[in-house]
């Protein structure tokens, strides 16, 4: 496949992105930057709120394609949107729909924050649909959180240790200079989020020094959502790295990751 692109930003909000930010969209088009939607509710009440969220971020998604940007998205449970009521058996029939429609390309944003028993449940359940989806060409995509990161780091790799047979179709992101080495040395993608929040320009540097036998499975993101970040389209301009190194990073790399 194609895209009309020259930057694929691989973790965004787009949903977030059309309330808080609209004109953003325009920019988007402009800097030649295709997004990938990951699945992240505010304040979600119950499994039919989900329901109504999910499909609400699968319309935004094809209201903006149709419009000219090139866009996808994630569909899953992030651990900060769990329903109150939602029990793990119910969430295949939740993300069916939505799993196969073509502009959905997996499952994200599915992972831990603090590590309690109710979010490993789900991202089990979740794993385990991931397993079956991606004899059908979806990924998955995992989150990991700003708070305590290296040990829920760990804690979710210990986790995938069971799910090993993914680890071409999975990606960790949010990933840090501390943090990045255990997941490529467990055999999984890499997500780098770029922003002065998370990773800066300065610390992705230490990272490509650190990692650069291994760059192959690494992506630049934003996770641009109520706030918006122009990191990735700055990074991917920014001649202190190689124009083949940032091609990679910034798009190439993702452009694989999600067989686009």
């Amino acid at each position: 496949m194609t895209i009309p692109a020259t930057i694929l930003d691989s973790h965004v909000h787009l949903d977030l992105i059309t309330r808080h930010h609209p004109q953003r969209i325009a920019w988007l088009k402009a800097n030649r930057c295709a997004v990938v939607s990951w699945a992240y509710f505010e304040n979600v009440q119950s499994v039919d709120h989900f329901a109504d969220c999910l499909a609400a971020k699968a319309a935004c998604i094809h209201t903006h394609a149709a419009a000219g940007l090139a866009c996808y998205y994630l569909s899953g449970v992030h651990p900060r949107s769990i329903p109150p009521d939602l029990k793990p058996e119910q969430i295949d029939a939740l993300l069916e729909k939505s799993l196969a429609d073509p502009l959905c390309l997996g499952i994200g944003e599915i992972g831990l924050e603090t590590g309690d028993a109710r979010e490993k449940e789900i991202l089990i359940a979740q794993l385990e649909i991931g397993r079956r989806m991606t004899a059908h060409g979806k990924v998955i995509g995992v989150h990991t959180p700003r708070a305590n990161k290296a040990a829920i780091t760990a804690i979710t790799l210990a986790m995938l240790a069971d799910f090993g047979d993914l680890c071409q179709r999975l990606v960790v992101d949010h990933c840090t200079a501390d943090t990045i080495k255990s997941v490529l040395d467990a055999g999984f993608w890499s997500g780098v989020t770029l922003s002065p929040v998370k990773t800066a320009w300065t610390e992705m540097k230490q990272i490509l020094a650190n990692e650069s036998a291994r760059i192959g499975r690494i992506m630049g993101n934003t996770d641009s959502g109520s706030t918006f970040f122009e990191d990735v389209v700055q990074a991917r301009n920014n001649e202190e790295i190689s124009e083949s190194l940032r091609e990679k990073l910034f798009f190439s790399n993702a452009l694989r990751f999600y067989s686009l």
